[in-house]
């Protein structure tokens, strides 16, 4: 497993890392990562960026609401419309016009001048990503796009966006709507993503190897009755500059403030072999069947060869000329005063 220099979820959480404006973070029915993104939203607002809090399933914790840097775009479905039935579609998807949703995000980013590139830091980040995703895939990340083109402008600024990874990745496979022969969905945000982090129950940490995530089907839908979301794994990969890809595993925890804190976790390398000495009488790689020593009379021959190359240095060229030469005495550099 290697780790990019330089590359920490720690640098990422505590706005120290600027080059990664857009984040995912994944989660799976018994590993949630709102806590998480709770926590990292708590800690840009103590670095002093601006929130702009997008709520598509559910409301924030009212410590995070109560803040004046806090920015809300409320899109949950009212009681009303679910009583009369318009808040969703007949085979069960939201209905949410991503138009309008993107028009309402930029809009509150003109507000708090994440527009500008001499503005302090803003923070985007959308509690769920699975009711846009199931209205339309295409929409969706024409929305992350261009909110992190926006967002990009400034340093510090950034989008953290929350998905289900196994719920999303089951309706790219035939759910309601959907075709076959889909990329996943998973695939698709990875693609336009600087940085994912995936989180993980404790639980994965016994099944991993180094050099070894995943093989892509659907986690299996597990009991929530043990999902400790203060606690668990996380493994970031990191899209650098130069292409290649950067991972870190590590275990995270919320600490009593409700921020989040990362404790690596290191793949031991195997040990290097030692060689064994060749047994007397063995025929070894460095073992061949004639003498590769030189005697003192054999250094003082090859030390005394004269090589033709240097025979050729020591010679002097001679030039005459011919009658159609023209030979100026003149200074050629006489113009420039030297």
């Amino acid at each position: 497993m290697s780790v990019a220099a330089g590359l920490s979820i720690k640098r990422i959480a505590a706005h120290q890392q600027h080059a990664v404006p857009l984040v995912l973070l994944s989660e799976t029915a018994r590993q949630s990562a709102l806590p998480l993104l709770e926590a990292m939203v708590r800690e840009s607002l103590s670095h002093g960026l601006r929130v702009v809090a997008v709520c598509l399933e559910q409301v924030y914790s009212a410590d995070i609401m109560r803040q004046p840097e806090v920015a809300p775009v409320d899109r949950r479905p009212l009681p009303a419309q679910i009583a009369a039935g318009s808040a969703f579609s007949l085979d069960g998807t939201r209905r949410i016009d991503i138009g309008q949703l993107r028009a309402d995000i930029c809009a509150k980013l003109e507000q708090t001048g994440a527009a500008s590139t001499d503005s302090g830091g803003v923070l985007v980040v959308i509690d769920d990503l699975e009711p846009l995703l199931s209205v339309s895939r295409t929409a969706t990340l024409a929305l992350l796009r261009a909110i992190r083109s926006t967002v990009s402008r400034t340093q510090s600024s950034r989008v953290l966006a929350r998905y289900p990874r196994d719920t999303t990745d089951q309706r790219a496979s035939g759910g309601p709507g959907a075709s076959f022969n889909t990329p996943l969905v998973s695939t698709m945000l990875c693609s336009i993503a600087d940085a994912v982090i995936d989180v993980h129950h404790m639980d994965a940490l016994d099944t991993w190897m180094p050099g070894w995530y995943s093989d892509g089907r659907a986690q299996p839908f597990v009991s929530l009755g043990d999902n400790d979301g203060r606690r668990g794994l996380v493994r970031l990969e990191h899209k650098r500059p130069s292409g290649k890809m950067g991972y870190e595993v590590a275990v995270f925890e919320i600490d009593e403030r409700l921020r989040p804190t990362f404790t690596p976790i290191k793949a031991a390398a195997p040990a290097a072999a030692t060689p064994e000495a060749p047994a007397a009488g063995d025929m070894g790689a460095t073992q061949v069947p004639f003498n590769l020593e030189l005697t003192e009379k054999q250094r003082q021959d090859r030390a005394g060869v004269e090589l033709p190359y240097l025979e050729a240095q020591a010679g002097e060229i001679y030039y005459q000329l011919d009658n159609e030469d023209d030979w100026d005495d003149e200074d050629p550099d006489d113009d420039l005063e030297i």
